[in-house]
């Protein structure tokens, strides 16, 4: 048996991961983590016509990140001031960033999709051209872990991560000199900012593919982890390694379509079987409401 493919484990953990963590910022911004997929989608799009548009990896990388913040603050907004259903309009708002998507994909080939060797990572090493390369090359995979705990202690430890739980559970409260709307608003556009290395890691992986319906998988796994970091990284490895099986399918059509839609049930059985009480977030000192801090 080849173990090479399950080389790719680590990399679609860092990139479900790196969903996780925003899926969680959406939550507690009080906007739903149903708006990640959106902010997935804008983020794909923002590298592949970046990439066509500017030839530049680096400047494609820019244009995602600023498509996803505006995906968010967009999103953000509308909900604010219609007052609508969260769910349902951050839901909405992620099927016109997924269609969009679709659109850009069946117009062409394009670049970033297509370049060999594929743009985003170091070059000059051993490692060129074997499957290590994305472990040992890749800049998105080694600040993965980084940009995971960076996203842990910004929203524990500090005086916003504090303000943007206490407003996304409370959305009325008054606290001098901070606006509940600007402070969620950034709790959004930071979560959408942390789903652009799990895009740049995910493109390397998909071909002429971009992945699709990752983000509900990652608020799956938030769901199903309580809405904490640590739980929800921990069931993201599960589907992180049913995705990496994908390529021992083969060419049977049924093992390819089980391995596909296996992530997605597993993600059903945490959700139903593992956590049925999930939903029920059990009263603790998660809020921390300090305050002489906020």
């Amino acid at each position: 048996m080849d173990f090479l493919p399950l080389l790719r484990f680590p990399i679609e953990w860092a990139a479900l991961a790196l969903f996780v963590v925003a899926c969680l910022y959406w939550e507690r911004a009080g906007f739903t983590g149903l708006g990640v997929e959106g902010s997935v989608a804008a983020a794909t799009i923002g590298f592949i016509a970046g990439y066509d548009a500017t030839a530049s990896y680096a400047a494609a990388a820019g244009i995602a990140a600023l498509a996803a913040v505006l995906f968010a603050l967009a999103t953000g907004g509308l909900l604010q001031i219609l007052q609508t259903d969260r769910a349902v309009g951050a839901f909405a708002a992620s099927l016109v960033a997924a269609c969009g998507l679709g659109l850009l994909t069946r117009t062409g080939s394009h670049a970033l999709l297509t370049e060999q060797p594929s743009p985003g990572i170091i070059r000059g090493t051993i490692f060129d051209g074997t499957y290590a390369e994305d472990l040992i090359g890749s800049p998105w995979l080694l600040a993965a872990p980084f940009l995971v705990a960076l996203a842990s202690w910004i929203y524990w430890r500090t005086p916003f991560g504090l303000r943007l739980r206490a407003f996304g559970e409370t959305p009325s409260l008054r606290v001098p000199g901070a606006s509940a709307a600007r402070t969620r608003l950034l709790g959004v556009a930071a979560g959408s900012l942390f789903v652009v290395p799990g895009v740049a890691l995910l493109l390397r992986q998909s071909g002429g593919s971009p992945p699709v319906a990752l983000g509900l998988l990652a608020l799956a796994c938030a769901v199903a982890g309580r809405w904490a970091f640590a739980p929800s990284l921990l069931l993201a490895a599960g589907i992180a390694l049913l995705r990496t099986l994908r390529p021992y399918a083969g060419s049977s059509g049924t093992a390819v379509v089980s391995l596909e839609i296996a992530p997605f049930l597993l993600a059903l059985v945490y959700l139903i079987v593992l956590s049925r009480r999930a939903l029920r977030i059990t009263a603790t000192r998660q809020s921390r409401l300090d305050p002489d801090t906020l």
